[in-house]
């Protein structure tokens, strides 16, 4: 019996209206930026879920294997919830692809569903840039703007604009573009070929070293 994990279909209404995403190296301002786009999102009325695409091979929000939910999964659970006074988590045990990660965004129906990370997915995309160099590998037919550190200090990267989240007027070209270039979501997501230089992609965990099987 397969796990009873939602799947909404292309032709499904109701779904998450407008999805893109922001991709960009470490340290390039992508979560700043996402928070500064939520933000901004949200006081102009629209509702918005986000996506997080965590590269660690080992990564685990339940990660303490003798907590109750994680004993849970452990028995088989197909979906476990943490029903707690402050929040409620689901988890999935096992990987799951970005296809249903998004489909299950369709109970919450957002207007806006932002992705951060996930260079393989064929989204509409804002690049956030330390320099300039790191633009080609990133580069889609899909991208509409850069942002992040480089956006602090120049106007554009070839024909795409910079804009940055931290100013008021980069945000607000920023969101425009969002609801003027985003399209309704729909699945499945198109696939892209990892960029080579981001296929080494696991970096800054030095905790996990020990139990990470790409550092054995």
């Amino acid at each position: 019996m397969t796990a009873c994990l939602p799947y909404v279909t292309p032709q499904e209404e109701n779904f998450c209206h407008e999805g893109f995403q922001i991709v960009g190296v470490r340290k390039s301002g992508k979560t700043t930026t996402v928070e500064r786009l939520i933000g901004k999102l949200k006081q102009k009325g629209y509702s918005v879920g986000t996506v997080k695409c965590i590269n660690c091979p080992v990564f685990s929000l339940d990660g303490n294997s003798k907590s109750n939910t994680a004993r849970h999964a452990a028995a088989g659970a197909d979906v476990v919830a943490a029903f707690g006074r402050k929040e409620t988590d689901f988890i999935f045990p096992g990987g799951q692809d970005m296809d249903r990660t998004l489909s299950i965004m369709y109970f919450c129906n957002p207007d806006f569903c932002i992705v951060e990370g996930g260079y393989e997915f064929n989204l509409p995309r804002i690049v956030c840039l330390r320099s300039e160099s790191e633009l080609s590998d990133r580069l889609t037919k899909k991208t509409f703007a850069v942002s992040g550190v480089l956006a602090d200090t120049v106007l554009s990267v070839g024909e795409l604009p910079a804009l940055s989240a931290l100013t008021d007027d980069g945000l607000d070209k920023l969101v425009s573009m969002a609801e003027k270039k985003v399209p309704e979501l729909i699945l499945p997501v198109g696939r892209l070929p990892r960029p080579e230089s981001c296929r080494n992609f696991c970096h800054g965990c030095a905790k996990h070293a020990a139990e990470c099987p790409e550092e054995k």
